[in-house]
């Protein structure tokens, strides 16, 4: 499936997203932080503008927002990892990157 195309230079489309304060390069380079809720208030209000009026950039939005969706109906509630190995693990990964710092 072909999420995004590039429309002709006469289409009514692309003439209205030119049109847009927030380009829609700019605007899809910010839905993934604005769907985790990441954005500061200016940005988040410039995608939510663009969201609205852009006529290519929302099916864009609904399928993230569907991808989303579907994979965080995959976790599985009842596997969690205890607070003792949690905590191996970071102190793990925490030595890797001190290596690799000093290399």
């Amino acid at each position: 499936m072909l999420l995004v195309s590039a429309p002709a230079e006469d289409d009514e489309r692309r003439q209205a997203s030119l049109a847009q304060p927030l380009r829609c390069w700019r605007a899809r380079r910010h839905v993934s932080a604005y769907l985790d809720g990441e954005l500061d208030r200016v940005t988040r209000v410039a995608v939510e503008t663009h969201l609205e009026a852009c006529p290519t950039c929302p099916p864009l939005y609904a399928s993230l927002v569907g991808v989303r969706a579907n994979l965080g109906g995959m976790r599985d509630p009842d596997t969690v990892i205890e607070e003792a190995i949690a905590m191996r693990i970071r102190e793990h990964l925490d030595e890797q990157v001190g290596r690799q710092v000093q290399r």
